[in-house]
């Protein structure tokens, strides 16, 4: 290497693939098809359930897991752990892959799906007029 030369610098191959990893994906939407709630008595227990895409046929192999604190919604976290999901519940989430062929997918970044059919906070009223 001639002095002053800068060598391209490599970053490791597990950085790499993180920062790859890393890139935020596309929301997918879905429907929450089952819910389990935490065990009474277990520490740190919240709940979990299965979650199925959008578009594509419901059967194990395309089920994401849910787990109760991967629910961005803190409203919907909180219904989640105290009274559990609803069959049916239309969400919107991003999928984590699994980290090993024994492992489900998992739904992250979960939040209700908003699409203009109702719920949704309303804008506050208006102040008192003095008169």
């Amino acid at each position: 290497l001639k002095p002053g030369l800068a060598c391209p610098r490599r970053e490791p191959a597990s950085l790499v693939a993180r920062g790859a990893a890393a890139m935020p994906a596309a929301k997918e939407t879905g429907v929450v098809t089952a819910w389990n709630m935490a065990r009474a008595g277990k520490k740190n227990a919240e709940g979990y359930g299965f979650v199925s895409i959008d578009g594509q046929e419901d059967s194990k192999t395309n089920n994401l897991f849910l787990y109760a604190d991967n629910i961005k919604d803190s409203k919907l976290r909180s219904e989640a752990k105290l009274f559990g999901l609803k069959m049916g519940q239309r969400i919107t989430f991003r999928i984590e892959e699994a980290k090993s062929a024994r492992q489900s997918s998992l739904a992250v970044e979960v939040e209700p799906l908003r699409d203009g059919s109702g719920g949704g906070g309303g804008g506050g009223g208006g102040g008192g007029g003095l008169s």
